[in-house]
């Protein structure tokens, strides 16, 4: 069991955290957990980033909050890929 010393140092490391899925506005169970995932998760590390990357299922998209800092259209493939090269580049923990 790790010390509370040793738990600092850890929370300490991450910086910078992407959240993949669903997002609200867009209205299913997993984007409710997302959201709610998402703001716990910054509660409880203020000192840490958190950002998401949200999957659309309607081409115009959703009016997503600041943190939703990419998209990607749930049935295209390159889509996908472009996310994981916006994660890349991210510099996420």
């Amino acid at each position: 069991m790790a010390t509370n010393g040793t738990l600092s140092e850890e929370r300490a490391k991450i910086r910078k955290i992407a959240f993949v899925g669903d997002h609200l506005p867009r209205k299913c169970g997993i984007a409710t957990f997302t959201t709610d995932l998402l703001s716990a998760v910054q509660l409880a590390y203020t000192e840490t980033q958190s950002l998401c990357v949200s999957v659309n299922d309607i081409e115009e998209g959703y009016h997503y909050p600041e943190l939703v800092r990419f998209e990607i259209e749930e049935q295209d493939l390159a889509s996908y890929l472009r996310a994981a090269d916006f994660l890349n580049i991210s510099d996420v923990d």
